[in-house]
């Protein structure tokens, strides 16, 4: 990931109560949120009109975008979504890419989570806000 993202974590809102608060970093990118519960059937749509799809070499990752700017990938086990992440480039913020986070965690019944194990809200204003607090946007912005 480079200094210019924030990485985001797309993870169903009924993750397990078990698990700590706020989550960290390591259960964020190694669980295995989706198993077993379904993606919205339109999720290629909705994130393939916010980016272009990505050129990827692995049959167990769909992407769209470039891995060092704006980025979404679903990561798959046996054609099944597992995981879900983003990387925002703050460096040229985007609104078509913001709306589709948000309206599909919406659809999704999901939460975007920040590598920090912060939950973002789900609105432009709540969105807007975590970027210009992370430490991306200072590395960006100090310069």
């Amino acid at each position: 990931m480079a200094a210019w993202q924030v990485e985001l974590y797309i993870i169903p809102k009924r993750a397990p109560s078990s698990a700590p608060i706020p989550l960290p970093i390591e259960m964020l990118q190694t669980t295995k949120w989706w198993a077993g519960v379904a993606l919205p059937v339109d999720y290629r749509a909705r994130f393939g009109a916010a980016l272009p799809a990505a050129n990827v070499t692995s049959p167990d990752v769909e992407a769209w975008g470039l891995e060092d700017a704006n980025y979404i990938e679903v990561e798959l086990e046996a054609g099944r979504a597992i995981r879900v992440s983003a990387r925002v480039d703050v460096r040229h913020p985007d609104a078509r890419l913001a709306a589709a986070l948000i309206t599909f965690a919406r659809a999704a019944g999901a939460a975007l989570v920040q590598s920090d194990g912060s939950t973002i809200e789900l609105t432009a204003g709540g969105f807007g806000l975590a970027l210009r607090s992370s430490a991306a946007w200072r590395h960006v912005h100090a310069q």
